[in-house]
């Protein structure tokens, strides 16, 4: 497996919600990957890809907050990011380190 940004092997991936852009991110150059070019399979592909549909139904656009009382959506999405994470690493096997990145931090 290569980036098809940088090229280089892909021996780091990050794993992190962003609005508009796949869950999956090359851990040298930084970009954005293709999820459905990742060697996962449909189960883990379809799990990661409604992980990434919820994101952010606990932020307030316009006002760059949370919607008050949401904050519990955050830490939920961020509980099941980290065991995505696992299953991306699991399905990969050695070689590729996964780091999952969350949205909150402590």
């Amino acid at each position: 497996m290569h980036c098809e940004h940088c090229n280089k092997p892909l021996k780091e991936l990050i794993i992190e919600c962003d609005f508009g852009a796949d869950p999956i991110w090359c851990g040298h150059c930084l970009a954005n990957l293709e999820l459905d070019e990742m060697p996962l399979s449909e189960v883990l592909l379809t799990e990661l890809t409604t992980w990434m549909c919820a994101f952010g139904e606990w932020i307030d656009i316009e006002n760059d907050s949370f919607i008050e009382g949401t904050e519990h959506l955050a830490e939920a999405h961020d509980k099941q990011g980290v065991l995505l994470a696992q299953k991306v690493a699991d399905e990969l096997g050695t070689g590729v380190t996964i780091k999952f990145s969350p949205y909150l931090t402590n």
